[in-house]
């Protein structure tokens, strides 16, 4: 498998370069890899670099790799722009939970900020204040530090108290507590289910 590269960015991988030479009468025509003086490519004629000159195109450098570690570096890139794109809150908990394998597992000492997600326990939590991990400060017992993410598997998962606005519950949201389901009627709701604003869910 052979990579093409322009000034460090990848076009591409081909198995097999359709290599070129100009002639005399001016067009390109393919030829061994010995003779040739650039490549074709996605319709484009490129430049070979270290090779007979060829006005008016770009240069490109093909570089012989292992595809399965291309596949790797592939993926490796795409699970990091995930997690990026779940932290920075353009993916929506259910799907970054659905790929919590994706997610660091949460340590300690390390030094977290406001909105990194971590697994640990088999959920994923949201960081909601800059802090030094400690190894009593477990994101499923530091509310104060960590709110936990929505889980697909579950769709009432038990009600926990929230301690600000960062892990208040949006109108709609759906716990259970005391035996009893419960829909929260608003959002920025900081209640506990069956004293103020929230309606219990009556089985059908």
């Amino acid at each position: 498998m052979f990579k093409i590269t322009r000034n460090g960015e990848s076009l591409g991988m081909t198995e097999a370069p359709n290599y070129i030479k100009l002639t005399e009468n001016g067009s390109y025509n393919l030829c061994p890899e010995p003779e040739a003086s650039g490549i074709a490519f996605a319709g484009k004629v490129y430049h070979l670099l270290g090779r007979t000159a060829m006005e008016g195109v770009d240069t490109v450098m093909l570089e012989e790799v292992d595809a399965g570690d291309e596949i790797v570096k592939a993926n490796e890139a795409g699970s990091i722009m995930f997690v990026t794109m779940a932290e920075a809150g353009a993916i929506d908990a259910t799907t970054a939970a659905e790929h919590a394998e994706l997610f660091a597992p949460w340590a300690y000492p390390i030094s977290y900020k406001v909105g990194n997600i971590r697994r640990y326990g088999g959920a994923l939590y949201k960081c909601v204040q800059d802090h030094t991990s400690q190894a009593d400060w477990t994101p499923d017992t530091a509310a104060s530090l960590w709110s936990a993410t929505s889980d697909p598997a579950e769709e009432w998962p038990a009600w926990s108290q929230p301690v600000g606005a960062h892990d208040a519950y949006s109108a709609g949201a759906k716990v259970s507590h005391n035996g009893k389901h419960w829909t929260s009627n608003q959002d920025g709701n900081v209640w506990e289910p069956g004293a103020f604003g929230w309606t219990e869910a009556v089985e059908g």
